[in-house]
């Protein structure tokens, strides 16, 4: 996924409108050993966003384990009960990650810059993310880099829609959370974010051949896994533990896989603009959120 990602980049830089947007996706090097082993490069100066924000959420009226608590119980319950659980909840959690900036970018130019930095990444990682249908974006799998603001996802064993087969479907196309929302500064999901939102899918669909034809290398690639298995599915919703879990290749799985990018960038015909507005508005849907598992924190 690194390197799908580095090649996503390249089109970036290539494309005038995201080139002078300085928009990207922050990537790491990768060394695989073996179909279960590999080296990984250490991201110097970042930190998880569940660090961050449970720092920041210690004074409010409800704790994060009681919330989460309250979500679980109600997890096998109607659609309507978890709903409103969940904006009991939220009237309890003020959004706070925009202190985060103000706190560590003490500067006005630094604060400044920051957020342009965290939103560009914001923008790259979700409309890529969805693209590439990565899920499993919990507090733990975002990290921040505490000298940019820049956000860094790790973590990709769940990809290519993979997380709707989940015991608990994720029902979102990436992380737009009231927090993560927060940190974009006064004008949220409009203005900065929206425009850059829809550059990077323009862009994304104009050179959806190149995209098609860097996932299809993937095909053939021994150490991928197109397939989840069962003792994953149970595991990414039970516990926080996501050892690779090693899979069969399945030839179908990644013709069905591929072609539903591509339906992705298609969008059923739907032009740039409205096709961002129908991902902000299903990122941001309460019944999305208040439906997905507790672990994954929709409540910061």
């Amino acid at each position: 996924m690194q390197q799908v990602f580095s090649k996503v980049n390249t089109i970036f830089e290539n494309e005038k409108e995201t080139r002078k947007r300085f928009l990207r996706i922050r990537t790491y090097k990768i060394v695989p050993l073996g179909p279960q082993a590999g080296v990984l490069e250490f991201v110097a100066n970042s930190i998880p966003l569940a660090d961050i924000l449970k720092k920041y959420h210690e004074k409010d009226s409800l704790g994060f384990n009681d919330a989460r608590s309250m979500m679980r119980d109600v997890q096998d319950q109607s659609i309507r009960k978890r709903v409103s659980v969940y904006l009991e909840i939220c009237k309890k959690i003020p959004p706070v990650f925009r202190q985060f900036f103000i706190d560590t970018f003490l500067d006005i130019d630094d604060w400044f810059r920051s957020r342009e930095v965290y939103t560009r990444g914001v923008v790259s990682t979700s409309m890529v993310g969805h693209i590439m249908g990565i899920g499993d974006r919990h507090l733990n799998n975002i990290l921040i880099d505490k000298k940019t603001g820049e956000p860094i996802h790790i973590d990709f064993g769940v990809a290519f829609d993979q997380g709707k087969l989940l015991p608990v479907p994720e029902r979102v196309p990436f992380r737009l959370t009231r927090d993560i929302v927060d940190g974009l500064g006064c004008t949220g999901v409009e203005g900065s974010f929206r425009k850059k939102s829809e550059h990077v899918f323009r862009v994304l669909r104009s050179n959806h051949d190149k995209l098609m034809g860097i996932l299809n290398v993937l095909r053939y690639d021994p150490l991928y896994s197109w397939v989840i298995s069962p003792i994953r599915k149970q595991r990414v919703q039970t516990c926080n533990s996501f050892e690779e879990i090693s899979g069969n290749d399945d030839s179908d799985v990644a013709v069905r896989t591929l072609r539903t990018v591509q339906d992705k960038l298609n969008a059923g015909g739907l032009s740039v603009e409205a096709s961002v507005q129908e991902l902000i508005a299903q990122a941001t849907d309460i019944e999305n959120l208040a439906v997905i598992y507790m672990g994954w924190t929709p409540f910061y």
